[in-house]
C-alpha cells in the first residue's frame, strides 16, 4: 500500500548517490533538485504537485543522480519499486510517457538528434493538448531570436540577438580539450569553463508541425522554460513557447547562461 509522508522545508528527500529503492509522487508542495558538480551544488529547478521523483533511477537500476530538497511543507507518496511497477502496468498513459523517455535515452543523440527528440516531442506534445498554453507560439512564418540576458552570456554570444533562421536550432557548449566534437555541430557554440553548466548539445528550439517548443538535448544539468524545469531530473524533456518573450535558462537556476527566446 502506498504511503503519504509529510515533509518540512529544507528536508531532504533523496539524496544524489543514494540507492534508488523508491519512487516519490507530489501530492502537495515544491521540491527542488539538486546536482553536485565539483565543490558546487546546482539548484536544476523545482518540481510540484502531481509530479514524480526518482523514477528513473528505479527504472534505469541506477543510483540516484541528484538530490531533492523540500523547497516548502508538503506530503508526498512514497512508492516501493514493486508498488511503483504495479502502477505503471494499471495506468497506460503512464507507461506510455516512460516508454517514450528511455526510447529517446537508449538512442544516439549524437547522431540522430533532430529525427529522435523532436519525434519525441512531436508525440510528448500531440498527447498533452490540453497542458499548452492557450496563445502557444507557431512555427508558420515566425521569426525566431535568442539573445543574452546575463552580462557574462553576452560577453559570449554577443549582445546582438541572433536569429535562428532554420529549425532545429541547437545551443550547445564548446567542447573541451580532448571532447569530441557533436554531430551535428550546434547553431550556436557557447564558450564554458569546468565545473561544466553547458552540455556540448544542450537545448534546441523545433517544432511539432506548427507549434514551436524547446526540447531539453538529454543535458547533464537540464532546462528551464519560462519557470517549467524539463530535462533528465524532471518529468519531461519538451517545453511550448509563446509569442514574444520566452525566458529559458541552461545549466541550473542560477546558471548565467540566461537566454531570452523571442518569437514575433
Amino acid at each position: 500500500m502506498t504511503t503519504l509522508r509529510p515533509f518540512k522545508k529544507g528536508e531532504i528527500l533523496l539524496r544524489q548517490g543514494d540507492a534508488s529503492d523508491h519512487v516519490l509522487r507530489i501530492r502537495s508542495g515544491r521540491i527542488d533538485v539538486l546536482r553536485d558538480v565539483g565543490a558546487a551544488s546546482i539548484v536544476l529547478g523545482q518540481a510540484a504537485e502531481g509530479e514524480w521523483l526518482g523514477e528513473m533511477g528505479v527504472i534505469e537500476n541506477r543510483n540516484r543522480s541528484a538530490t531533492a530538497r523540500a523547497a516548502e511543507d508538503g506530503e508526498v507518496e512514497v512508492l516501493t519499486t514493486h508498488e511503483f511497477f504495479e502502477q505503471v502496468s494499471s495506468d497506460p498513459g503512464l507507461a506510455r510517457d516512460l516508454i517514450l523517455r528511455l526510447s529517446v535515452r537508449l538512442r544516439n543523440i549524437e547522431d540522430k538528434i533532430a529525427a529522435d527528440l523532436l519525434t519525441f516531442g512531436h508525440r510528448r506534445l500531440a498527447e498533452e493538448p490540453e497542458r499548452m498554453v492557450s496563445d502557444s507560439a507557431t512555427a508558420n512564418d515566425a521569426i525566431v531570436s535568442l539573445s543574452a540576458q546575463t552580462e557574462i552570456l553576452g560577453t559570449r554570444m554577443g549582445t546582438v540577438p541572433i536569429r535562428a533562421a532554420k529549425l532545429p536550432f541547437v545551443v550547445g557548449r564548446l567542447p573541451a580539450i580532448g571532447e569530441a566534437q557533436p554531430t551535428p555541430r550546434p547553431d550556436l557554440v557557447i564558450a564554458d569553463e569546468q565545473p561544466f553548466r553547458l552540455s556540448r548539445q544542450h537545448f534546441m528550439v523545433a517544432h511539432r508541425g506548427t507549434q514551436l517548443l524547446i526540447a531539453d538535448l538529454g543535458s547533464k544539468l537540464g532546462t528551464i522554460v519560462n519557470g517549467q524545469a524539463i530535462g533528465h531530473h524532471f518529468t519531461k524533456d519538451t517545453a511550448p513557447l509563446h509569442h514574444g518573450e520566452n525566458h529559458v535558462v541552461a545549466g541550473g537556476r542560477d546558471s548565467c547562461f540566461q537566454f531570452l527566446v523571442f518569437v514575433g
